[in-house]
C-alpha cells in the first residue's frame, strides 16, 4: 500500500510493504512450555518520492516520532 506523506516537510511517498500486529502471549496448555511467546508489531515500509522511485537519502532524515506518525496515519487508512 502506498500512501502519500511529508517527512521533514518534504513530499514524498510511503509504500508500505509488510504490518504485523503484536501478539500478546498465549497458553496453550497447563505445563512449561506450553505457551506461544508474544511478539512484538513490525512495521516495514520505504520512503518513495512523488515520482515512485526510492528516496533512501529522505529515509534518513526519518526520526523515531516520523516513524510513530507513519505508522499512525497506515492504520487510519
Amino acid at each position: 500500500m502506498i500512501f502519500h506523506t511529508r517527512v521533514a516537510g518534504i513530499p514524498c511517498q510511503c509504500l508500505v510493504y509488510s504490518y504485523y500486529p503484536a501478539v500478546s502471549m498465549r497458553i496453550t496448555g497447563t505445563g512449561f512450555g506450553d505457551a506461544d511467546p508474544p511478539e512484538p508489531e513490525e512495521f516495514n515500509f520505504r520512503l518513495l518520492d512523488r515520482t515512485n522511485y526510492p528516496a533512501r537519502w529522505l529515509e534518513s532524515k526519518l526520526t523515531l516520532n516520523d516513524h510513530h506518525r507513519l505508522l499512525k496515519e497506515y492504520l487510519a487508512l
